[in-house]
């Protein structure tokens, strides 16, 4: 798909912050096209490092309006009080759980604040989360039950976290959001890490505004944002990933193992994923990918993938991004037998996924009593989506054949 001029001039500027040596001229955009950027940006959660790149640009260079520039900074100096708040959140845990011998370790948004971005504010973000081992758990629950933090939902350690990676979120007074993950993936998906020791036994110190704390080796944080952006959201996190991923290999760009990384992403299983989210970064903001990497990862997948990856970044606010995996790949699908698989994929759900959507003990008796009021629901959400492919809406129906292409390529299903 070919980026409109605002797409094309937002890459080009954020494109500075991992290559301030490459400055790409982007087109004149007028006042209204300056606003549209701008709305782009803050849709994709990247505002505050647009204001950030835009002070690296010349004078020379194209400058957009008071009114954006001064609404960017506004962005970036919440950022920044955000950010820092957080911090202050991040250490009180660590500390807590430190002086009880459990380990933990921060991911995605709090180490890329911290150790990754060139400012504190420069990568927005909403709450906390955080790895402990499985064994650790339960015992991590209750020393963050003692600093405020509680669910809003009914929660059993064991059955949950038998079938998710991390525990429901937990709010304090503060309505800070923490999560505690015990894994970086769903442990019964076809892309499960069950190498947990491995990542532990590579993690490296990261200074946070207020104290140290664990995270991901860089090549580990580079896959975990490649599986979480692919595998587990399906692009539908928008650039924002893309831009995490081009931070950190530009942060490290001489010391990262390219072998190791490629080597762990197929011995995993997490070629396609890891494969299209780097495709992503290097055509989109000209991240430095060495050739022979994205051909050692190069799956056997269509070309019309790349496209499809692209497109569903760039449309995270349609209407039609709601849109079920079950629905769409049971609407693309050719034969009647497949259409009654996915039909029954979606209309019986698993003991886990009926706990989690109505805020049950997954280890109730009860929670099967909830599942007529499941179809119902399942109905009254997916009937807009389902009537819109039948009178064959363009954007809906794009955004079913772009999910079921993708859904092939990462789960060659």
């Amino acid at each position: 798909m070919t980026d409109s001029p605002v797409q094309a001039a937002l890459l080009r500027i954020l494109a500075l912050q991992s290559a301030p040596h490459v400055q790409e001229p982007w087109d004149d955009l007028s006042g209204s096209e300056w606003s549209d950027l701008e709305q782009t940006a803050n849709t994709q959660r990247v505002g505050a490092l647009l204001h950030y790149c835009l002070q690296q640009v010349p004078e020379t260079c194209g400058r957009p309006p008071d009114l954006v520039c001064q609404s960017l900074a506004d962005t970036y100096r919440q950022s920044v009080l955000r950010n820092l708040f957080l911090a202050t959140e991040l250490a009180e845990l660590a500390q807590a759980l430190q002086a009880r011998n459990i380990p933990c370790l921060a991911l995605k948004g709090m180490h890329l604040a911290h150790d990754v971005y060139p400012e504190i504010g420069t990568r927005q973000m909403d709450d906390i989360d955080l790895l402990v081992p499985r064994e650790w758990l339960a015992e991590a629950v209750q020393v963050t039950g003692e600093l405020g933090y509680i669910t809003r939902e009914p929660m059993d350690v064991e059955a949950w976290s038998a079938d998710v990676h991390h525990l429901p979120r937990m709010f304090n007074n503060n309505n800070t959001v923490l999560e505690l993950h015990w894994n970086i993936t769903w442990p019964k998906d076809r892309y499960a890490l069950s190498d947990l020791d491995s990542l532990w036994d590579r993690a490296t110190p990261i200074e946070s505004a207020r104290g140290q704390v664990l995270g991901l080796c860089p090549e580990d944080l580079i896959l975990h944002l490649c599986i979480h952006a692919s595998y587990q959201h399906l692009f539908y996190t928008g650039l924002r990933p893309v831009c995490d991923i081009s931070a950190t290999i530009a942060r490290h760009r001489e010391a990262l193992d390219w072998d190791a990384l490629s080597n762990r992403a197929l011995g995993w299983g997490w070629q396609s994923g890891v494969y299209l989210m780097l495709n992503l970064a290097r055509t989109t903001l000209g991240t430095r990918i060495p050739n022979r990497v994205l051909e050692a990862l190069r799956p056997d997948i269509p070309e019309e993938a790349v496209g499809a990856a692209r497109y569903l970044l760039w449309n995270i606010t349609s209407d039609a991004i709601t849109l079920p995996r079950n629905m769409a790949r049971m609407w693309s699908r050719g034969s009647r037998r497949g259409k009654l698989r996915d039909l029954a994929a979606a209309m019986l759900p698993n003991r886990a996924r009926l706990a989690k959507e109505y805020a049950l003990n997954a280890g109730s008796p009860f929670v099967w009593f909830h599942y007529p009021r499941f179809v119902v629901d399942l109905a009254a959400r997916n009937y807009g989506a389902w009537r819109s492919l039948q009178q064959a809406d363009p954007d809906t129906r794009r955004m079913a054949v772009s999910k079921n292409l993708l859904m092939e390529s990462l789960y060659g299903e």
